[in-house]
């Protein structure tokens, strides 16, 4: 990517359509944009864009004109989530409502098209999704400077050509976001954050550049919300990639190893310590070492434990990474203690041996009366 001394005001550019605007060093700045048009699934909410590209289309007929500038005055900012979604179309794409269409070549002659106008010309990235970015300059200034380099790295990669890198000038007035919405949102971009310290794959970054679409202002609120819950439905699920497989463990002997099996759905492998103490003084846990879990994959971690006595204990599992940050929810583990404790064996067998001790002398006074009597009835018969 190359750096530009062109600095666009993004909050006054259109959020929902493209169009042509002249700038005041006498270029034209082509605005390629559009509103969401997949769930946070990939399926289309209807083939509205799909026509949009056509000829006649809206963004169709945005390269027309824009075909028309002179290539030296023509500059680009253009919404890598649009770019995205355009590719979704070209390769076969479905509907929410189940409906499969296969490749579609408007979508197909419409980036060859884009190609081609855009040619040398320089080229700016939009933040995904258009979200207004007077807002989160406001709001989160330092995820606003990353989301935007996100997208343009994306961008860049989706055209296979140099994107400007420069920072966004901000200007205009702040969007009213839902109260709700901005909420959500913070919430959101909390978790990707932590996510991304120990996960940093292109399932997290695809999170990142997402949420901020539920910041267009542009967008329907019923929309903005229906995207919203999806979001945080999966990437609640997205945080639960790492786990610790939950169950109910029987110990049947004094010294025993439990066995924790530790899931990673990542696309990267993670290297956990676990934290392990027992909710009571029936059980002993000894330490583990670090272990690493592969991506996509699972792991079981013996876990030597001693037990003290019988009845009912739990283990309270936290995972760690290197780094200390802790991953995934607690784990509660219940133990069902069925084992007779050293101390309790040594007094069964301490009592046992007593008792048999106490019977042998018993038999032997017992032998020895009737020794004593047999012998006084033998001196008698003697005598007469």
């Amino acid at each position: 990517m190359i750096f530009s001394f062109l600095l666009i005001s993004f909050t006054l550019l259109p959020l929902a359509h493209g169009e042509i605007k002249p700038l005041s060093d006498g270029k034209s700045l082509i605005i390629v944009s559009d509103l969401p048009n997949r769930n946070i699934n990939g399926a289309f909410f209807d083939r509205s864009l799909e026509a949009k590209l056509s000829d006649t289309g809206s963004l169709g007929q945005l390269l027309r004109e824009a075909a028309k500038v002179s290539i030296s005055k023509r500059s680009f900012a253009i919404d890598p989530m649009l770019i995205e979604e355009v590719y979704d179309l070209a390769d076969g794409f479905q509907i929410i409502d189940g409906t499969e269409v296969p490749e579609s070549p408007n979508a197909q002659q419409w980036l060859e098209r884009l190609k081609i106008v855009v040619g040398e010309s320089e080229v700016n990235a939009l933040n995904y999704g258009s979200p207004n970015v007077a807002w989160l300059a406001k709001a989160a200034p330092s995820e606003l400077r990353i989301h935007h380099r996100l997208s343009a790295e994306l961008l860049e990669a989706l055209l296979a050509r140099q994107v400007s890198v420069n920072p966004p000038e901000i200007t205009g007035q702040v969007a009213s976001i839902n109260p709700s919405i901005a909420d959500r949102y913070t919430q959101m971009r909390r978790a990707i954050r932590s996510i991304n310290q120990y996960a940093n794959n292109p399932r997290t970054i695809s999170f990142r550049l997402r949420i901020g679409s539920i910041l267009n202002p542009e967008v329907p609120a019923e929309r903005t919300l229906e995207l919203t819950r999806e979001l945080q439905r999966k990437i609640s699920s997205h945080q639960d990639s790492i786990r610790i497989s939950k169950g109910r463990f029987t110990l049947t002997s004094s010294s025993e190893e439990v066995p924790i099996t530790l899931i990673n759905d990542f696309d990267n492998p993670m290297e956990i310590r676990l934290k392990i103490k027992s909710t009571n003084s029936k059980v002993v846990v000894e330490s583990t070492d670090p272990v690493l879990v592969g991506a996509n994959s699972k792991l079981s971690v013996e876990v030597p434990v001693t037990v003290l006595a019988s009845g009912q204990s739990e283990l309270l599992i936290t995972m760690r990474t290197s780094g200390g940050i802790n991953v995934g929810d607690q784990v509660r583990l219940p133990l069902s203690l069925t084992v007779i404790s050293p101390f309790t064996t040594w007094i069964t067998t301490g009592s046992g041996l007593v008792l048999l001790i106490a019977a042998i002398i018993q038999s032997m006074r017992r032998v020895r009366r009737s020794r004593k009597t047999a012998n006084q009835s033998t001196k008698v018969a003697d005598h007469e």
